[in-house]
């Protein structure tokens, strides 16, 4: 007997190009993914075929996480990053963190853009909502830190740590390591002493490092910190520059990201000094962690990178994050800016 289907019309989300996937709700109180058919776009409007079985059985049978890499036999490393216009990264909120003010490890979720995608320089909560929708139901990896705990409650924006980045198998394609590297003298951007650095690594070979640029009386300028990445041999790649007032991309950094101003605009520019597309922190809404208590990055990759130089724009990002948006969440908590973490964890809440 034919199976039963019913049409219904949806709108294609921001930030979801030609082939990309998108979840909608169907009748019967299920989800649903589709994927965007050829020539359709943004905020056009298409109609989809929904099975009236799929209704009664949409929300029982769950849909594994990240196996779009293993169902296309895509080997270990970072060579995946060639098919896509650029990275979209969510970290999920830590409920514990929330309720204790403890630093536990971070997570995170690794969506792809799409290639042909045309990401914008300040992109908003709107135009990254279907990203984090994706981000949250079927992301392309994961990763958690692995890190000390003592280390995370004592000095959280110094902690080392190793972040494998992996797939629904668990198979590992990029890995962040991190060392842990005491400041006393923290207080970026006027004084920095001890040289934060990360390096990231794609099937086991070393790809890159970054590392803050330090200094004393604003070395890298009034309200602004700066970060450079390095390839494997050594030689400077790029150049991350973050001020807290303006962008040499043409917005303003005032507030950002808050509902005032949703875009926190990274800089970066090639060796030569060119100016390349912009990343992005973006405010990612109102959540029970507060206004920035959950990162979503979004990375542009250039046409004609290399997967080993769309590597090192991951690595200096990353490192921005667990350094300028660390700074940020531990100030917003009240745990004081440099080192400082809070009072310690209670029983075994940090044993995660």
């Amino acid at each position: 007997m034919a199976q039963m289907a019913q049409q219904m019309q949806v709108t294609v989300p921001d930030g979801v190009a030609e082939g990309g996937a998108f979840l909608v709700n169907i009748p019967g109180g299920g989800q649903a993914q589709v994927t965007c058919p050829p020539g359709a776009a943004a905020g056009q409007t298409i109609t989809i075929n929904v099975p009236v079985a799929a209704v009664a059985t949409a929300v029982a049978t769950p849909m594994a996480f990240g196996q779009q890499l293993a169902q296309s036999n895509v080997p270990p490393g970072n060579e995946f990053l060639l098919e896509h216009a650029g990275l979209f990264v969510r970290q999920h909120i830590e409920l514990v963190e929330v309720m204790t003010g403890c630093e536990t490890k971070n997570r995170y979720s690794f969506t792809p853009i799409p290639a042909g995608t045309q990401i914008p320089k300040e992109p908003d909560s709107g135009w990254t909502s279907g990203l984090r929708q994706q981000a949250g139901f079927n992301p392309l990896l994961k990763a958690k830190e692995e890190s000390d705990c003592m280390e995370r409650v004592c000095c959280p924006l110094f902690r080392g740590f190793t972040m494998p980045l992996k797939d629904g198998n668990g198979t590992d394609f990029i890995t962040f390591n991190r060392p842990f590297k005491l400041d006393l003298c923290y207080a970026p951007p006027c004084c920095t002493c001890n040289t934060q650095e990360l390096s990231v690594s794609a099937g086991g070979v070393a790809v890159a490092t970054s590392k803050e640029v330090t200094g004393m009386c604003c070395t890298t300028g009034c309200c602004q910190r700066k970060f450079e990445t390095y390839d494997k041999t050594g030689t400077k790649q790029y150049t991350f520059e973050i001020n807290d007032c303006c962008s040499k991309s043409g917005g303003s950094n005032c507030c950002a990201p808050t509902c005032l101003n949703e875009a926190l605009t990274v800089d970066i520019t090639d060796a030569s000094g060119n100016l390349l597309p912009p990343g992005s922190f973006v405010f990612p809404g109102c959540n029970c962690g507060g206004l920035q208590d959950m990162t979503n990055m979004v990375i542009t990759f250039p046409d004609g990178m290399t997967a080993d130089e769309r590597t090192a724009l991951l690595a200096g990002m990353m490192l921005i994050e667990f350094t300028v948006m660390e700074q940020r969440r531990q100030n917003n908590n009240n745990n004081g800016g440099g080192g400082g973490g809070g009072g310690a964890p209670q029983s075994k809440t940090m044993e995660r």
